[in-house]
């Protein structure tokens, strides 16, 4: 009977280890995930600043084509 208590107790100790590491694992990956998610995110609103400010120069340069050709 002790034994089978030991054996059972060795199990649980086993299982509760390996759920440990599995946890932990999860957590290192989420994290990972997080961080790439963040740097996906930075780089498109840097996109987004980028054309925005190149939308902003082609609108000033059509009034300025326009008067110029108002000029002609």
């Amino acid at each position: 009977k002790a034994d089978s208590i030991k054996l059972f107790t060795d199990l649980v100790r086993s299982i509760e280890r390996c759920q440990s590491e599995l946890l932990e694992m999860m957590e290192q990956k989420q994290k990972a995930a997080e961080k790439q998610t963040e740097e996906l995110i930075k780089d498109l609103e840097q996109e987004i600043t980028e054309l925005k400010m190149r939308d902003t120069e082609l609108e000033q340069l059509s009034h300025t084509e326009d008067h110029l050709h108002l000029l002609q």
